[in-house]
């Protein structure tokens, strides 16, 4: 027995409405194809579906067993329609994000929430790794966006800057160097550092300055997150040099105190994407979002 989709189409319509009429007008069809569809329906199957009185059709209780397997299939087609719809309107699907801790645990999830508001279908999965990992997630080709500080080269990354901002100094609350408007590197002199690992960049940068200003600091802790650098210094631990970002969260905490630091050091966070595939239209409107926000930010 092959049944067709049109027949089965015209049988739900006809029990919903009650009407050859009104079903035909749902189906968009004349009134006799409409009545054609279910003749041919019932001669397929071997038996009647409707009782034929005073010019109306009644189901038969063979027709209510089949109306409820055959609305079960329709509402499968119709959350794939619903489905199909979403997708095409960016309000359903899947992002992967993979970001370096200075934007992943406190900006990006930020960006994640807003994101999400207006779209309650999309699925949205953060994996927080260094910048080195997060590059070995982009050429993976698993992931759909990276953001990183490492610039890099590589055949299954494409890499460009989200946001290029200066390093800036960061002291607890009530440090006496918060007396002066614009740090430098002799201000550090004898002071108690909180230092990056020695494996990141920013560290090797920061460091160089330092070492030509031959200012020695007191360098007994350091972190590889600059938020956990950043709450030591609120902690009173000592004074450090980070990335904006980070500093501007902590600040609005009500952590830290941030002033300039002279002569600048460039930190630029980096956004890496897939080379093997485009951005879907949904990582685009992530990515806007998270580039209109960081600047404002």
């Amino acid at each position: 027995m092959r049944l067709n989709h049109r027949q089965l189409e015209a049988f739900r319509a006809l029990i919903d409405t009650g009407s050859v009429t009104e079903a035909a007008s749902r189906l968009h069809v004349t009134q006799p194809a409409a009545s054609r569809l279910i003749a041919d329906l019932e001669k397929t199957i071997g038996y009647a579906l409707f009782l034929r009185q005073r010019k109306r059709l009644l189901p038969t209780p063979e027709a209510i067993a089949l109306y409820e397997e055959v609305e079960r299939s329709f509402i499968g087609l119709d959350t794939i329609a619903d489905a199909a719809k979403d997708i095409g309107s960016f309000r359903r699907g899947a992002l992967h994000i993979a970001g370096l801790p200075a934007l992943a645990l406190d900006f990006l999830p930020r960006v994640i929430a807003q994101f999400c508001d207006d779209r309650p279908d999309i699925s949205v999965s953060l994996k927080i790794h260094s910048s080195p990992r997060v590059l070995q997630c982009v050429a993976s080709q698993q992931f759909d966006i990276g953001f990183a500080e490492t610039d890099v080269e590589h055949p299954s990354v494409t890499s460009k800057i989200l946001h290029a901002a200066p390093f800036v100094a960061i002291l607890p609350k009530g440090h006496k160097l918060l007396e002066k408007s614009v740090l430098w590197p002799n201000d550090f002199e004898g002071q108690n550092y909180i230092s990056l690992g020695s494996d990141y960049i920013s560290r090797r940068k920061i460091d160089a300055i330092f070492l030509a200003y031959n200012v020695q600091r007191i360098m007994n802790i350091e972190s590889q997150l600059s938020m956990a650098v950043g709450n030591l210094v609120a902690a009173g631990a000592g004074v450090s040099i980070i990335d904006l970002v980070t500093a501007r969260s902590l600040r609005d905490y009500g952590m830290i105190e941030i002033r300039p630091f002279l002569p600048e050091i460039e930190f630029a966070f980096r956004v890496l994407l897939p080379s093997h595939r485009p951005l879907s239209p949904l990582g685009e409107t992530f990515l806007q979002i998270a580039t209109e926000d960081l600047r404002k930010f």
